[in-house]
């Protein structure tokens, strides 16, 4: 028996079971679901929605592989992503009442998903076929695929290889719509990213970032390097991989628990042993990791993760070091965590944020 309690949206449109009750439902197939859902009722939001997905996607479901529906799922998801007007949401989340406003979010979720499987059905029947993979992706113009995770938001990508990718804020990752038919296969970063590599030893995976290559053949494990940041940083967390500077003779192979750091102005690697792997990638989670950082390596990460822009006039403030680790927590909520005296203060103002007086002890 499946456990479905573990089962995410995009698991139950792809479960013969589920599809059946949807499509073909009986009474023994209503009992047990509606058993499930009595016993896991925070399953419902995934459930509603995958049910929306394949009652609109209808008779065109049973033509569709599992690649094929987990890419047309991340489509939908990439443009879940996308912030709704102002106006629709305002006018969607007046409601007081915290199940309306539950409801209200669900209706957003439910047009978007019809909006995006009746596009995908509308131009498969257009061109009388199933679409490839890389038409639910990109304009048919392009010869990249793209996915831009904006600040402010997570995302988990599938790609066609059954790689995943967890991709921070304020990240990109782009690769050849031929991916998987060349002898390697290989993505672009910038930003940060989680891979969880599929193995394929006719086939490396090759991640390019900022002047640097990271080989694998399957295997887990973090990269960093934004473009306002001076080095790039790799976290392995089991597995192997290869690191080296582009056009470099030297480079590095990684065991687990290793962390090498590329200095890209003099294109110098180092390697640190026995890290704490959960301190760089615990944040796909929602968990941000602080470990005796300065602040003027916090504040870039807070900006991101909440999409602000923060001001400080101290510059003293900005070597203050912290330890911290920050779960669910508000903007308003993490900088009261930083503060350690009455004279600090800080104002919120939309996207800005303005810090007055110094985040340590002289």
């Amino acid at each position: 028996m499946k456990d479905y309690k573990d089962f995410a949206a995009d698991d139950f449109i792809s479960d013969d079971r589920f599809i059946q009750w949807v499509r073909f439902p009986n009474a023994d197939l209503e009992k047990f679901w509606s058993d499930f859902i009595l016993k896991h009722p925070g399953k419902l939001g995934q459930i509603e929605e995958a049910k929306q997905f394949l009652q609109v996607l209808g008779t065109e479901s049973t033509s569709l592989t599992g690649d094929k529906l987990a890419l047309l799922h991340q489509h939908i998801n990439d443009r879940l992503d996308t912030p709704v007007s102002a106006s629709t949401v305002h006018q969607m989340l007046s409601s007081r009442s915290k199940a309306n406003r539950v409801y209200a979010y669900a209706a957003v979720t439910i047009v978007t998903v019809l909006s995006l499987v009746s596009w995908w059905i509308f131009n498969s029947s257009a061109t009388h076929g199933t679409p490839a993979a890389a038409d639910l992706l990109a304009d048919d113009d392009s010869r990249l695929q793209e996915h831009v995770i904006p600040k402010g938001k997570r995302s988990r990508i599938l790609l066609e290889d059954g790689t995943q990718v967890w991709m921070n804020a304020n990240s990109k990752l782009e690769y050849d719509d031929n991916f998987l038919e060349g002898a390697t296969r290989e993505v672009t970063l910038e930003g940060e990213a989680y891979f969880d590599v599929t193995p394929d030893k006719s086939r490396p995976f090759i991640v390019h970032i900022h002047g640097v290559d990271i080989k694998v053949l399957g295997t887990s494990f973090n990269v960093k390097g934004y473009v306002d940041e001076s080095q790039v940083e790799a976290t392995l967390v089991h597995g192997k991989i290869t690191i080296a500077g582009r056009g470099d003779q030297d480079q590095v192979t990684l065991a687990a628990n290793q962390r090498a750091v590329f200095l890209r102005e003099n294109k110098k690697l180092l390697v640190e042993n026995n890290v704490e792997t959960d301190t760089y990638t615990s944040w796909r989670k929602g968990v941000l990791v602080f470990e005796d950082q300065p602040l003027y390596e916090i504040l870039p990460v807070l900006e991101r993760t909440f999409n602000v822009t923060i001001h400080t006039e101290a510059g003293a403030a900005l070597d203050c070091r912290f330890t911290a680790k920050i779960k669910n927590k508000s903007l308003q909520d993490v900088l009261e965590l930083f503060r350690t005296s009455d004279t600090i203060g800080y104002r919120i103002d939309g996207n800005e944020v303005f810090i007055d007086g110094n985040f340590c002890e002289e």
